[in-house]
């Protein structure tokens, strides 16, 4: 004999109370998929919903789906308090309404209010990116005591992602790089008769600035946009609420092995773009008469260990800049396909801005110091 389906043993009912200006539906009954669900009341614009449960029965999904549904079709001027709702349920209401998409209204505002608006998702803003250092560095702080719930299991391949998978195009601009700063300086140089501390010039450039500089550049174009991509469509998939649901941290879970792989090849990566930027610009002097072994000599003789080591140092923080950029704007992306292609192209664009901000800040700092 066939199975019938399963029937609410009370059906799901709804009453509607005015309270001045607010109107309270009390909730009745089982609210589940098997049983059927009441049309949505006529709301008055401007009228403020709050919910009681107390006559409230069995629950599923459908409850918050009809919830969700109700405020679709309320007019502009209502609003929901949810507060009255069992903690589940007002969860489910509140992920799906964080959800929804904003239909551009503040289009129709004010400029001062406008402006006000920005000056809030500003400082929100600010605030969600200083709360994710803090969580990404009491991530790495429970890693030291043994304590941190880490996703090892894809750091090899994030090492392969954002190390060897990228080594050809880093060599690639470190090398042209190299050869645009050797004409430059052949040109320049050449004037008053000193084409031979070209060679100096790319060695410096390139073990301070540009090889480090150019490898973030390209790590934010490969690895953040990669990390921001994966994270967001996580997010879109509710992976990350999993994650949550049983008990782990996704800053921690995520965000540590991708910052640990970063800062552990983007140094390398640096030291080659450096290498190869030299190797341009010898490619550039030895056309211009001058002789490899000399050219090799003047480079020796000009970047010292601390230029070097200044080199080093930029690649560390570059390396911190690219991965944390990448993973917070994946965190924080929105849950739909829209919200993943802006945090890609955001993580982009943030980190080459930190990246820029903190070189120059790196410039100011050294020659205070006078550390080259």
């Amino acid at each position: 004999m066939p199975s019938m389906p399963e029937v609410a043993d009370s059906p799901a009912r709804f009453s509607l109370a005015t309270e001045g200006a607010c109107l309270r539906i009390s909730l009745a009954g089982d609210w589940t998929k098997d049983g059927p669900l009441p049309d949505f009341p006529q709301l008055r614009d401007g009228s403020e919903v709050r919910w009681s449960v107390e006559e409230l029965g069995k629950v599923d999904s459908a409850l918050p789906a009809w919830i969700q549904g109700l405020e679709r079709a309320a007019p502009p001027g209502v609003s929901f308090r949810h507060e009255g709702l069992p903690p589940r349920i007002r969860g489910w209401v509140l992920l799906a309404s964080a959800d929804a998409e904003s239909d551009g209204g503040e289009e129709s505002l004010p400029w001062i209010a406008r402006l006000g608006l920005w000056a809030t998702l500003s400082k929100a803003s600010w605030l969600r990116a200083v709360s994710h250092i803090g969580e990404l560095a009491l991530g790495l702080a429970r890693l030291l005591v043994g304590r941190a719930k880490v996703n090892w299991q894809e750091f090899p391949q994030l090492l392969r992602t954002t190390g060897p998978d990228a080594l050809p195009i880093t060599l690639l601009l470190g090398f042209l790089t190299g050869v645009i700063m050797a004409y430059v300086g052949m040109i320049q140089l050449g004037k008053v008769g000193a084409n031979i501390y070209v060679a100096n010039l790319v060695g410096l450039a390139m073990a301070r600035e540009m090889g480090a500089l150019m490898t973030g550049v390209v790590a934010c174009g490969r690895t953040s946009t990669a990390f921001a991509s994966h994270l967001g469509s996580m997010n879109v998939s509710q992976e990350t609420d999993a994650l949550r649901a049983i008990g782990l941290r996704p800053v921690e879970y995520l965000g540590v092995p991708r910052l640990l792989a970063v800062l552990a090849v983007l140094p390398l990566l640096s030291v080659f773009a450096t290498a190869a930027g030299i190797l341009g610009g010898m490619a550039v002097a030895v056309g211009y008469g001058m002789s490899a072994e000399q050219y090799a000599n003047q480079v020796i003789e000009a970047v010292s260990v601390r230029s070097f080591l200044t080199g080093l140092i930029k690649a560390h923080a570059f390396a911190l800049i690219v991965a944390w950029a990448g993973c917070y704007r994946g965190h924080v992306a929105r849950r739909n396909a829209r919200g993943v292609g802006e945090a890609a192209t955001t993580a982009a664009v943030l980190g080459i801005t930190l990246l820029v901000v903190a070189d120059a800040a790196f410039a100011v700092l050294f020659n205070l110091f006078a550390f080259y």
